[in-house]
């Protein structure tokens, strides 16, 4: 008949029989697990964010387990030192103050130590590499032979021109028993014409990152380009300084908040142990000169700036 409704379908039917306050309710508990799952993002995202801030900030030593073949990752501390269970305290030519703390959390120092004895302790900066070259060329150094290193790292173009200024130099490096090299800073213990690290000497390396350091807008592309190129100038340093290149699979395997601590029988299979000078043969022709640093720099804490060139770490 003309004008007569259609018969409700399933589905309408269900829906019309369903009470106006169950609808409500639904909406509401909805709304409820909407706004709950937000305020649980962000809650994770403000405790990762705080957690990262301190593990950036800490001055204080982390007691660490000792790391051991196969367990070889941990925490990584920009600006302090592991302390293993048995860890003991480095000697240091020449340094007779802390050697954790605050102490590695600044500024690089050079003290020079007997018998051609030269000590580096502390974070590589922006312009440690001319401080390192000022030190040098001081009456303090005359007569150098060995620069001893403890540092968590720092600015990666600034241990590469420190590396090639020692192997200019002919000077070689060590870290001594109980001594801790991470981050860039085992890019400066290759340029040692020779090369050694103490028991107990921890030697780690880890992702090369990028690190905003002003309020500029951050152009990824160029981010990404940035620190491609400066690891090229790591793998490039390596092979010059004589050192296996493939130590850097290591250090790309391993994320920038953590550490891949290299075994002793690592650390001579990818040469960065080299008792003896190796001949030219082998090392191949001298570097280059260093390149300029870029707008966009990198630290091995590691840290790469589209706007300015300093580190992590």
């Amino acid at each position: 008949m003309i004008g007569e409704e259609a018969s409700p379908g399933r589905v309408e039917r269900l829906i019309r029989a369903i009470p106006e306050g169950a609808v409500l309710r639904g909406v509401f508990v909805a709304l409820l697990v909407i706004a709950g799952s937000i305020a649980f993002l962000d809650y994770r995202q403000l405790a990762e964010a705080t957690a990262d801030r301190e593990r950036i900030s800490r001055t204080e030593p982390m007691p660490l387990a000792r790391p051991e073949p196969g367990d070889q990752v941990r925490p990584y501390l920009p600006k302090t030192i592991p302390v293993a269970p048995d860890r003991g305290v480095p000697s240091l030519p020449g340094w007779d103050g802390p050697v954790d703390g605050e102490a590695m959390a600044e500024r690089m120092r050079f003290v020079a130590g007997p018998d051609g004895a030269i000590s580096a302790i502390g974070r590589i900066e922006i312009g440690t590499a001319g401080d390192f070259r000022d030190f040098l060329a001081s009456p303090e150094a005359a007569g150098a032979r060995t620069l001893y290193l403890h540092s968590p790292g720092g600015a990666v173009d600034d241990a590469i021109l420190m590396a090639r200024e020692l192997r200019e130099r002919r000077l070689s490096a060590m870290v001594p028993a109980d001594g801790y090299c991470a981050s860039a800073c085992p890019l400066l213990l290759a340029g040692g014409l020779t090369r050694n690290a103490g028991e107990g000497a921890w030697v780690g390396v880890h992702q090369v990152y990028a690190l905003p350091l002003s309020d500029v807008s951050r152009d990824v592309d160029r981010s990404i380009a940035g620190v491609q190129e400066t690891i090229a100038r790591c793998q490039e340093l390596l092979v010059a300084m004589g050192v296996d290149p493939a130590v850097w699979i290591k250090a790309m395997q391993t994320p920038a908040d953590s550490l891949y601590v290299l075994t002793r029988d690592e650390l001579i299979a990818f040469r960065m142990v080299r008792p003896f000078p190796d001949d030219t043969s082998f090392i191949g022709p001298p570097a280059p000169p260093a390149l300029p640093v870029p707008t966009l720099s990198v630290a091995g804490d590691g840290a790469a700036d589209p706007a300015s060139s300093d580190s992590s770490g």
